[in-house]
């Protein structure tokens, strides 16, 4: 008996810790377990609200702890003068950047649907991580950034686990 409900809860927690990092398989994998549409949508929407929540608070810290020791790191690394020159250009904005595929799909939905294409896009194209650490790094002046991620969550909690449970 016990090892079943162990089994329930470890069911149930990878159903949420996918919900909050690859939104997009964890109906999936909910109505693989056994669950049912109301608990699909429930425990998907939960995990799904929570990741936003843990990711977006994690890289408002990641991105304050950047800004605070790159310039400690690139003087240690490079000299003092390197270091000013750091801090002049705000920590290496300008310096020329990489692109990928996903940087320049970031960067496109960014700039052609803006603050709610990032809502739309979140939990099923950009991931969870990704979504809340660009609405953290673009929009966290927006006090319900927040709200707008959980809802879009929950709706495509709603529209996933409806299709999967129709086909």
């Amino acid at each position: 008996m016990e090892t079943v409900v162990g089994q329930n809860v470890l069911e149930l927690l990878s159903v949420i810790i996918l919900s909050g990092i690859k939104f997009l398989f964890a109906p999936i994998i909910s109505i693989g377990y056994g669950y049912n549409f109301l608990q699909t949508l429930l425990i998907t929407s939960v995990g799904g609200i929570l990741g936003i929540f843990f990711f977006y608070y994690l890289s408002k810290w990641i991105i304050k702890k950047y800004y605070h020791y790159c310039p400690v790191v690139v003087s240690y690394f490079a000299g003092e003068e390197a270091k000013q020159k750091l801090i002049q250009s705000q920590c290496g904005k300008k310096s020329k950047k990489s692109f990928t595929k996903k940087n320049k799909f970031i960067i496109k939905a960014r700039k052609n649907y803006g603050f709610f294409g990032i809502i739309l896009l979140t939990p099923i194209l950009l991931s969870i991580p990704i979504g809340a650490f660009l609405a953290q790094k673009y929009y966290s002046k927006n006090k319900r950034i927040l709200i707008y991620l959980s809802l879009s969550v929950t709706i495509w909690s709603a529209c996933l686990s409806s299709m999967y449970f129709l086909f």
